[in-house]
């Protein structure tokens, strides 16, 4: 039996949804293998960062990952791989460019996937059970600081 997802997570789950599909967007392109699609995979995932990443980012880190460890330190190495593959898909993005960019795309989908099925099967499970519906409510009122655009390269 599949627990019943709160509404309040809606937004973040449909996000995650969106970011397994937008990994496999970016697995496609690499595996077409062309510099036009891997030219248009750094684009997409330049793009992406900057409209919806970086914010998803942030929303995790500053309202789920420290509250959550004050009610569950036993998920602590949880949290942490989290907020390092968080550091590694910003530093993916920041740093693409077309003589890496197959390695590097490939990289950036397959850590995505894996990281938001995580967080899928084990992060907002916890934060279900751990969190008040008003803190709940506080977690998707959160507004993000603006993100540095990432410098694209030519």
């Amino acid at each position: 039996m599949t627990a019943r997802r709160s509404p309040q997570l809606e937004k973040l789950y449909r996000e995650h949804a969106e970011s397994l599909a937008f990994a496999d967007r970016i697995a496609g392109l690499v595996a077409e293998g062309s510099a036009e699609s891997l030219a248009q995979g750094i684009q997409l995932v330049l793009d992406y960062y900057e409209q919806e990443l970086e914010a998803h980012l942030q929303q995790e880190e500053q309202t789920l990952f420290g509250p959550l460890l004050q009610h569950d330190r036993a998920n602590f190495a949880l949290f942490a791989q989290l907020g390092k593959e968080h550091g590694f898909l910003r530093m993916v993005a920041a740093n693409l460019r077309p003589e890496t960019a197959a390695r590097d795309l490939a990289a950036f989908a397959d850590v995505l996937r894996e990281h938001t099925r995580v967080e899928d099967e084990r992060l907002l499970p916890l934060v279900e059970s751990h969190f008040t519906p008003e803190q709940l409510d506080a977690v998707m009122a959160f507004v993000p600081l603006p993100a540095a655009p990432v410098q694209r390269r030519s």
